[in-house]
């Protein structure tokens, strides 16, 4: 770091300082008097836990596929039966004569001694005062005689009725201060795909009383003895499976936040899911599931068969109500989530019963819903290349607090030194561009900072990019910033001002760390997309980049504030004509912003728990993805191991991505990984090579994903091209051509 950074560093810690004890009291007092919809229970000396399992645990189980003797539907090769004795419900596909249960069935047990199973058709997780009551369909109103069904004209309705105890479950009237909840599941068939709605009600009316969480469906489809090829599919990064035919004891329960974790509440995940989806793949059947409603606030959650768990499931949990235990203080929304929780399952057999055919039919469903478009991605005549540059920067000086990154008229010249070196159409995601720079939120008159070029700078450069057949985006941050007001701060469950750390390595520019930004109350960003809309309509750049608004997702907890379902739809509904007439790029790629998304940058292309032999990443968001939109995962140049990154992009059929600066602030260049001198030229030869396997497949849907062999994977599409990756040492002899040692190849 050079010594003009030291001292630029120096003085904005000093000024801040200064200014730090005149404006801490304003914010705290802010916080104190705004007023939210949290409530919060303090001094409480223990919290009692009631879970009033009976001694049947036989309850959990049907007897076997011969107690389902109620026929209800059929659609296609799928039949919908009742077994009245548990009040649950199974599905046979009648092409492979599998069954699949919601309880597990007693006579497919080897042991049936040691009946340990929790499956239920719903779990709930009751805060009721300062007592937690874990209730259940089967424990706690099947057993009270509260559970009944009743055909309806595709399917059937379950009502139960839960209760912590027989005597209350026995009431004519309820107090106010009783326990007691309402469960509606509909199940139907359609189409040949299984339907689930559920929705809930508070019986007795207890103004203290809560469903905090809701488990749905904890054991369909489970199983304790794996054939070869079973695996769990579970949405970690761009899609995971967990090999249950593989034995792994120290294998540990895995859930996934769908969207990420909500950074208002703190309730932390093993990993974050950008797609709604799970599945399990059983013998010759398989099925995948998408959540359709209810997908904000759900949990996907999955477990192997170990000495610690009886079988291999994966299922969905969804936070109804946040609430935080925080020492001898609860903290309690009072912004349930009230509406309709929906599930479709797809089932699958024979030679469709693989990841890639789950990925296929969740790709149809999705259409289906208008979450992901129906159109193809458009042919060029190169593989876009994505170029994540900053045109300016925060200083670590508070007199000159936005500094020059890379200048409109730098990025001219760093994008003729590009295509020179055989790099084409290029996709420029332009960060910092607006008045405030990289760190602070959109104002409602956006307008260029002058940093960054100026207008005439930039005209330059949209003049040559035209020219070129290159893209420019705008990066937007309309969530979050350093100068939010306090009038339109979201607040977390603490209620304090609530904040993130962004999508952005400007940071690195002065080798600090990224400072985080408040976020505001998502409905405010309408009158800023309208102000972007107005203030650009005259510059010609191809469109913008969705940075915040595609990767965050969170509670309000303000008094007028939304739970994270009404947040998602919100920034849904809200950033849409900002599509109109231009293309749009977004960050992360959350499935609730797809539908008016041409390209996604920074896509999660690797998973977060540890890849063994029984779990394993696959392509399973791609599958979905490619040939609808192009994708990119993280700039390439950021990563530890470029050459491994380079490979697992073409697996995947993802497009180059880097992040580069115009000049290095570094003393030694040659080293500085953001410095585009430094890069480029390895940049060229990989793009090159890319283009020339994967550029006229970008239009294709990939079809097929699996390993050839230890380290050799082969990604097929549907005009019939094979893409080997080789990423060991040796090189690899297939179909009479040789996949070089950490390089790859295409055979049509």
């Amino acid at each position: 770091m050079s010594k003009k950074i030291k001292l630029k560093k120096f003085i904005r810690l000093f000024s801040l300082i200064l200014i730090f004890a005149l404006i801490i009291g304003a914010i705290v007092v802010s916080s104190l008097y705004t007023p939210t919809q949290v409530r919060v229970i303090h001094s409480v000396e223990t919290i009692n836990t009631v879970s009033n399992k009976s001694d049947k645990p036989e309850i959990h189980y049907s007897a076997s596929q011969s107690a389902f003797t109620d026929k209800i539907a059929a659609s296609g090769l799928v039949e919908l039966y009742v077994d009245p004795s548990t009040v649950t419900f199974g599905v046979s596909e009648t092409s492979n004569n599998k069954f699949w249960s919601v309880l597990p069935l007693l006579d497919s047990l080897a042991d049936d001694e040691n009946l340990t199973c929790d499956a239920s058709m719903a779990s709930l997780k009751i805060l009721g005062g300062t007592d937690i009551y874990y209730l259940n369909t089967q424990d706690n109103s099947h057993l009270f005689n509260k559970a009944s069904y009743k055909k309806t004209e595709n399917g059937v309705e379950f009502t139960f009725d839960l209760f912590p105890d027989k005597q209350t479950a026995d009431k004519t009237e309820y107090s106010k201060k009783d326990i007691g909840f309402r469960l509606i599941i509909t199940v139907s068939l359609k189409d040949g795909s299984l339907y689930i709605n559920c929705n809930h009600e508070n019986l007795t009316k207890n103004p203290d009383a809560f469903i905090e969480d809701i488990d749905l469906l904890n054991c369909f489809g489970a199983y304790n003895e794996s054939f070869e090829e079973d695996f769990i599919l579970v949405p970690d990064g761009c899609g995971a499976i967990i090999k249950t035919s593989i034995y792994d004891e120290s294998f540990e329960s895995l859930s996934f936040s769908v969207y990420g974790n909500d950074p208002s509440s703190e309730l932390e995940t093993n990993g974050a899911a950008i797609i709604p989806a799970f599945g399990i793949k059983h013998g010759k059947t398989a099925f995948v599931s998408l959540i359709e409603k209810g997908d904000a606030v759900a949990t996907i959650n999955a477990e192997k068969a170990t000495s610690l768990s009886d079988y291999n499931r994966v299922y969905p949990s969804f936070n109804i109500t946040p609430v935080h235990y925080d020492g001898k203080s609860i903290y309690i929304s009072e912004n349930s989530y009230n509406s309709d929780i929906s599930l479709c399952y797809r089932f699958l057999t024979g030679i469709n019963a693989t990841y890639s055919g789950l990925a296929s039919a969740c790709r149809e469903q999705l259409i289906r819903n208008s979450v992901l478009s129906s159109k193809t991605v458009e042919r060029s005549d190169y593989l876009p290349f994505y170029l994540t540059l900053g045109a300016s920067a925060s200083s670590d000086s508070i007199i000159d607090s936005i500094v020059p990154m890379t200048t409109f008229e730098q990025a001219t010249d760093m994008l003729t030194h590009m295509k020179s070196k055989g790099i084409n159409n290029i996709s420029v995601r332009y960060t910092g561009v607006f008045n405030g720079g990289p760190d602070s939120s959109l104002s409602s008159r956006p307008h260029l900072n002058n940093e960054s070029g100026g207008e005439k700078g930039l005209n330059e450069l949209l003049e040559y990019t035209s020219k070129q057949k290159m893209n420019v985006y705008f990066d937007i941050n309309l969530l979050s910033g350093n100068n939010v007001g306090s009038d339109e701060s979201a607040l977390n469950i603490f209620k304090s001002e609530l904040s993130f750390v962004p999508d952005t390595f400007t940071s690195e520019y002065y080798d600090s760390k990224p400072e985080s930004r408040l976020l505001k109350k998502a409905d405010t960003i309408r009158d800023t997309v309208s102000a972007l809309i107005s203030s650009t309509k005259n510059l010609g750049f191809s469109g913008f980049c969705i940075n915040d608004a595609a990767s965050v997702l969170y509670s309000d907890f303000n008094k007028d504030g939304l739970n994270r379902q009404e947040t998602a739809s919100t920034i849904s509904s809200h950033v849409a004509p900002l599509s109109t007439g231009r293309s749009t790029m977004a960050v992360k790629g959350n499935f609730y912003m797809l539908k008016t998304v041409d390209s996604i940058i920074n896509m999660p292309l690797k998973i977060s728990a540890s890849e063994s032999g029984a779990y394993v990443s696959i392509p399973f968001v791609p599958m979905i993805l490619h040939g609808t939109v192009d994708y990119t995962g993280d700039p390439i140049n950021t990563l530890i191991n470029t050459k491994e990154t380079m490979l697992k992009y073409v697996e995947y059929g993802a497009c180059p991505h880097f992040a580069w600066t115009y000049t290095s602030v570094s003393d030694t260049p040659e080293t500085d990984k953001y410095y585009y001198d430094t890069t480029i030229n390895s940049a060229a030869e990989y793009y090159q090579k890319a283009d020339s396997v994967l550029n006229d497949l970008r239009d294709a849907r990939m079809t097929d994903h699996y390993a050839v062999a230890d380290g050799i994977f082969c990604t097929e599409y549907d005009t019939g091209s094979l893409v080997y990756v080789n990423y060991t040492n040796t090189d690899f002899e297939i179909l009479g051509v040789t996949v070089e040692a950490r390089n790859f190849i295409r055979v049509n």
